[in-house]
């Protein structure tokens, strides 16, 4: 056999005139796509949430997996807020068939019309009603006026006085009133001369105050403005202002769904029980004790750090304290989505927080941690996010 001998030196000889055109590996082959820019990927998402949201039938479990990575902001020209309509379906205000939409929120409407009509009451106007009508007030809710005779006299002590009834809830009006003033007040939205601040400000009110009386027995209790917030916020800036102009009763019947997972945390009579806020926190702390036994270890036997310090706002509030406003809004798009349930999002995303900040916490001391803890450094919360999905494997 002939010998085959290299070519002399200076004589380039491809690889393929040995072997055959077109042998070499990828030589042929179509041109590679070109690599998306951040832009173009942004629209193609907005288009993935569109699409979900138009059909007949909402698949709320793709929707839940689109969500999951955070949900396109509103921009000038849009007809509807992606956000706003999403949200409103993860939290069960509107069904998963579009065609009852209308039906649904117009009903769920009048009802929250009917409960400020119904608590929302001016002493005055009442006597002055059954004055005229000569009819007894009465009515069957829980937490609202029952009486057999309207006493018009505003020094009364009787329980069934109407203006009794009326300075008791201006305790607790009192009470949301400051709350709310001191709600977000770096964000235009909460604070701002052109008076919609104090529009948004009267509906977080109302909300929260009918919310204390359809719920006699927790009330209301500081913090639970911090959760309405975003809802209000989420809700009123929507482009569609068919939908914008009903944002304080769609945000009631919302936060009403989160308080229904939340409420336990604000109940103090349960702080001790299975449901209240100590069974959460040690909860989270086992959840560090499986993802970082040094860092477990760390806090909770040398330092002795109690997780009522810091924890208990994270909880609650579900860390819309810990964060600016924008990236809270981001956190609640993956809290509200997650199949796993809003809560055991909240804990393995807190779990996420402390783990990231290991390396600070195992060199400190008990003041400088406590300090870390309770002002979280400023963090890029997508990494954040990325950390807790990384933990779930883990936590599972």
């Amino acid at each position: 056999m002939e010998e085959m001998m290299a070519p002399p030196v200076g004589e380039v000889q491809s690889l393929s005139s040995l072997i055959g055109e077109g042998a070499v590996e990828g030589e042929g082959d179509a041109p590679a796509a070109p690599v998306k820019t951040k832009k173009e990927l942004y629209e193609e998402r907005i288009k993935e949430f569109e699409r979900a949201l138009s059909a007949k039938v909402i698949d709320v479990k793709g929707l839940r997996k689109l969500a999951m990575g955070g949900i396109p902001e509103a921009k000038p020209g849009d007809a509807f807020s992606l956000r706003a309509r999403t949200w409103k379906i993860l939290l069960g205000h509107l069904p998963k068939d579009t065609s009852d939409w209308g039906e649904v929120q117009a009903k769920k409407r009048k009802q929250y019309a009917e409960f400020c009509e119904e608590f929302l009451l001016d002493p005055t106007k009442v006597t002055a009603s059954a004055d005229n009508d000569g009819d007894a007030l009465a009515r069957n809710r829980e937490g609202s006026l029952s009486t057999s005779q309207v006493d018009d006299d505003p020094l009364s002590t009787k329980s069934d006085s109407v203006w009794n009834k009326y300075f008791a809830d201006n305790e607790v009006k009192d009470q949301i009133a400051r709350d709310v003033a001191r709600t977000h007040p770096d964000i235009h939205f909460f604070n701002n001369q052109d008076g919609s601040s104090l529009e948004h400000k009267q509906c977080m009110k109302r909300t929260l105050f009918v919310f204390a009386k359809l719920n006699p027995g927790l009330a209301y209790v500081q913090g639970m403005n911090e959760l309405h917030a975003p809802l209000l916020w989420t809700f009123k800036t929507d482009p569609d202002k068919a939908e914008s102009e009903h944002a304080e009763a769609d945000a009631f019947f919302c936060f009403m769904e989160i308080m229904s997972e939340f409420r336990d945390h604000f109940c103090k009579q349960l702080d001790n029980s299975s449901s209240g806020i100590r069974a959460t926190m040690t909860r989270l702390l086992e959840y560090l004790q499986i993802c970082d036994w040094e860092l477990w270890d760390h806090l909770v036997n040398r330092m002795n750090i109690d997780p009522q310090y810091f924890a208990f706002r994270w909880i609650t509030l579900m860390c819309s304290q810990e964060f600016h406003f924008p990236d809270l809004i981001r956190l609640w798009d993956t809290f509200l989505a997650d199949p796993k349930g809003r809560l055991e999002s909240l804990l393995r995303f807190c779990v996420a927080m402390l783990v990231s900040a290991r390396d600070m916490l195992l060199a400190g001391d008990f003041a400088s941690n406590l300090k870390l803890l309770q002002s979280y450094p400023p963090t890029d919360v997508n990494i954040l996010l990325n950390k807790a999905e990384q933990l779930q494997s883990e936590l599972s």
